[in-house]
């Protein structure tokens, strides 16, 4: 995984749902779950044909089409790269890939457009049920129906330390058996936060709505305590009469603030990852993929570094660590060749290619079987596997709405976070503005799908 992926996965995602807004208007009929054509034992060298694949090219790579050849040689994979914009024209045209990249804040939208395969009876037949899958798969079920799983996944917030910095600090590494409190890790931001003159030359805490949609980290917080961020039926957010999606804000907010962490006015000049790695931010907030990408022994952190279970925002009884995207490929509703587009679909997101991202610790497999896969040879592979075999558990699919690109609330939010810090309005002021461009854009999402 190269240092841009984190960064590529967000912006591919965010575009992917931008353009799919501007299509709803065109597709307004309800979808209609099709009689699935797809023979799940077929012999491979029966399945013949040529399908398209929008795909990220680091992640279907042409060693892996031609891997894929080997046990299935009759289907021709056409690549093209991921293209929001192309997507939109392919998709009006009729003409769209027989599959394509998304994430699981793009499923409702997707099927209400009536754009990706009903894949319900393939994946039961294969073995993909609730019993068998970790709360994720959710994602991609739509009033009972399974339009796909993610390739694979993480708990987004589970925390990475680096242990040289917290020793220099005085400060003893946290167990990874015992979760913090959010506010606890603000205590340790402070402590590890290093400043020289008016510039912080080691920020005590990154990773979490510094890098990645605060939208989604509210949701965490609010549904820990059995909320939901939007209302019931998803027309409008609730932050400002909702008192504690506004004290997550406050307490989000006031991080970034207070110094302890980067922020709109002291942006990364890379990513804070990579900060991480060169020992310049003591703890981030990333999922058990990022084990992968520090994990190779050769950056200022080294080895010494501990996976630490998810901080809990009010009742460590109730934590949760859901995954914030849940990224994966889905096929075409008007696909021509369903059972060679299944045939790839399958071998990619839910079977061979699964078991070798599982191997390579890219991310936890769908499958809990698969979960024994992820590497353990090493002291620092062990105990990320400890830690995020226990956090799977505690990671239920997250609520996304169906109507607007929360990519709205992370620009509001950057803008009304700017004149927060700079003392120009209150929190209450900011939650207000959030809530009215946010429900703007969701209001603007209702009209298109009436």
């Amino acid at each position: 995984m190269s240092p841009t992926t984190p960064r590529l996965r967000r912006w591919t995602s965010i575009a992917l749902v931008a353009v799919l807004g501007a299509t709803l208007a065109a597709c307004t009929t309800e979808p209609e779950a099709p009689v699935s054509v797809i023979d799940v034992n077929a012999d491979p060298e029966s399945v013949t044909g040529t399908i398209t694949v929008m795909r990220n090219a680091g992640e279907i790579t042409e060693e892996l089409i031609a891997r894929f050849n080997e046990d299935f040689p009759n289907v021709t994979i056409d690549p093209i790269d991921v293209d929001p914009v192309r997507l939109r024209a392919l998709q009006a045209a009729g003409d769209a890939p027989d599959i394509f990249r998304t994430d699981g804040p793009t499923i409702p939208s997707l099927v209400a457009q009536g754009l990706v395969y009903d894949l319900t009876e393939p994946l039961e037949a294969s073995g993909f049920t609730s019993d068998t899958t970790f709360g994720v798969a959710d994602l991609y079920i739509v009033e009972g129906r399974r339009y796909g799983i993610p390739n694979d996944w993480s708990p987004d917030f589970s925390i990475f330390v680096n242990n040289a910095a917290f020793e220099a600090a005085g400060l003893e590494v946290p167990d990874p058996s015992t979760p913090l409190s959010w506010e606890e890790i603000s205590e340790l931001a402070e402590q590890l936060t290093i400043t020289d003159g008016a510039v912080t030359t080691q920020f005590g805490m990154g990773g979490a709505w510094d890098t990645f949609a605060p939208a989604r980290v509210l949701s965490t917080a609010v549904e820990e305590s059995g909320g939901t961020l939007y209302s019931e039926d998803q027309t409008s957010v609730e932050i400002s009469s909702n008192p504690v999606a506004l004290e997550a804000l406050r307490f989000m907010a006031d991080q970034q603030k207070n110094g302890f962490m980067r922020s709109p006015l002291n942006p990364s000049a890379s990513w804070v990852g990579d900060e991480f790695t060169q020992g310049t931010i003591a703890m981030v907030s990333f999922g058990y993929w990022f084990n992968g990408f520090v994990n190779s022994g050769e950056t200022a952190v080294g080895t010494e570094y501990t996976m630490l279970p998810a901080p809990y925002w009010n009742d460590e009884s109730s934590r949760i660590n859901p995954t914030i995207t849940g990224t994966g490929y889905v096929m075409s509703a008007d696909t021509d060749n369903p059972q060679a587009a299944w045939a790839f679909w399958n071998w990619y997101v839910a079977d061979q290619g699964a078991r070798d991202r599982a191997t390579a610790g890219a991310g936890l497999p769908v499958l809990r079987e698969n979960l024994s896969l992820l590497p353990q040879d090493t002291e620092n592979n062990v105990q990320a596997f400890e830690v995020v075999s226990a956090e799977a558990e505690v990671s239920p699919a997250l609520q996304f709405n169906r109507y607007y690109d929360d990519a709205v609330f992370t620009e509001s939010y950057n803008k009304y976070l700017q004149e927060y810090i700079q003392g120009a309005i209150t929190l209450e002021e900011m939650a207000e503005g959030i809530e009215a461009d946010v429900n703007a854009a969701i209001q603007d999402g209702v009209q298109q799908v009436q």
